[in-house]
């Protein structure tokens, strides 16, 4: 083991990363939250300006799965469609594979120029996640229940205010609904069996209806849906902890453009017919891959920038000066409640590092896809 991967399994060093990224992100939560006034003014300059400040607070997260970890991420697509990344909108058509598919779908989107501009379909609970949940809030995320009565109402509202909006956005959608795993996917397809479905190998059976309404809302007004497959070599999925050591891995991302206009939008119950067959053709897809070790497609370079590097490391160093000096001024001082307000301080790094291990955790995520069979559509 060199001396870098030595480094970077060290719990002290990912406290330092978390209490770089909680003190940044606290800043930009304070810009934020100065800047909202002006969303009553003008919203799309208040968007320019947000999209601008929430990519110094990103970043970091790019830089730690890009340079930290040394992801490798492998292109499948066509020539004409990687021209097209990052200069259009679209609705990004996702499978649901790992612990990290957000990671890895925003290290692509920075790449491309719209890490800022990204938006998703999340669960409620998620905006009260500390610093980014607000973030994601002040960026125009779209927050949903379990409950599709009340979230239609919220998907409608969400979607009617990004129809203007104003710059290149990426908007995902992970219509399985929740992380896959092989408990999931049977019970998919019992349900699939009890109602004249194909059954997946590779996928659950997607829950439709978001996605067809978010096509529906968006018909004419955004020119495309990108079908993304993520796939990883047998036994080398990342996870966060993983990454926080050092060990990004191989990740397959495979890209098709496929034009809005070519879906067909008479009805909800139409696009909900190809947004199934569509998870069909994604099996077969997953299929040559288990086979071959990679998509039926070319591999393309997508070069990693570095911005998110150069961004980074101001933070640390901006940063650096007044925590040691914090540090020494405690040790100095000798003071007892200095002593515990640093400790607390450590505790709460320690604290969003468990936190942030929680949540990219499949083994201790959301059961949706357990208990919700009878109700699936």
């Amino acid at each position: 083991m060199g001396i870098s991967s030595f480094i970077k399994r060290l719990p002290v060093v990912w406290l330092w990363l978390v209490l770089v990224f909680l003190a940044s992100g606290v800043i930009i939560n304070i810009i934020q939250l100065l800047l909202l006034p002006l969303w009553l003014v003008n919203k799309n300059f208040f968007r320019l300006i947000n999209l601008n400040v929430v990519y110094l607070h990103w970043c970091q997260l790019t830089f730690l799965a890009e340079w930290w970890s040394g992801l490798n991420i492998k292109l499948y697509g066509t020539k004409e469609d990687m021209a097209m990344l990052g200069k259009e909108s679209a609705i990004c058509f996702c499978n649901h594979r790992s612990d990290v598919d957000w990671l890895i779908g925003y290290t692509l989107a920075d790449r491309v120029g719209v890490l800022a501009t990204c938006k998703c379909y999340m669960k409620g609970y998620l905006k009260f996640l500390p610093i980014i949940g607000f973030s994601w809030w002040c960026t125009e995320f779209v927050f949903l229940g379990r409950n599709w009565q009340k979230d239609q109402k919220l998907l409608e509202t969400s979607l009617e205010t990004l129809k203007d909006f104003p710059f290149p956005f990426w908007l995902a959608v992970f219509a399985e609904g929740t992380r896959f795993t092989e408990a999931k996917r049977q019970a998919s397809n019992e349900y699939a069996r009890a109602n004249g479905l194909p059954e997946l190998k590779h996928h659950m059976l997607p829950r439709s209806r978001g996605f067809a309404l978010t096509v529906q809302y968006f018909k004419g007004k955004v020119p495309a849906v990108y079908d993304f497959e993520v796939a990883f070599p047998k036994d080398g999925e990342p996870t966060l902890t993983r990454m926080l050591m050092g060990e990004g891995g191989e990740v397959h991302f495979w890209i098709r453009r496929i034009p809005l206009k070519e879906i067909p939008c008479s009805s909800i119950e139409a696009t909900s017919d190809w947004c199934r067959k569509a998870f069909q053709d994604k099996d077969k897809g997953m299929s040559y891959f288990v086979e071959h070790g990679r998509f039926p497609a070319e591999i393309y370079e997508y070069p990693k920038k570095m911005r998110n590097l150069i961004t980074c490391i101001i933070w640390n160093v901006v940063l650096c000066l007044p925590l040691l000096w914090y540090i020494i001024s405690v040790l100095i001082s000798g003071s007892v409640v200095s002593f515990l307000i640093a400790g607390t301080i450590a505790l709460t790094g320690y604290i969003m590092i468990k936190i942030l291990l929680h949540f990219s955790d499949s083994k201790k995520g959301s059961s949706f896809g357990l208990k919700s069979t009878k109700k699936q559509s």
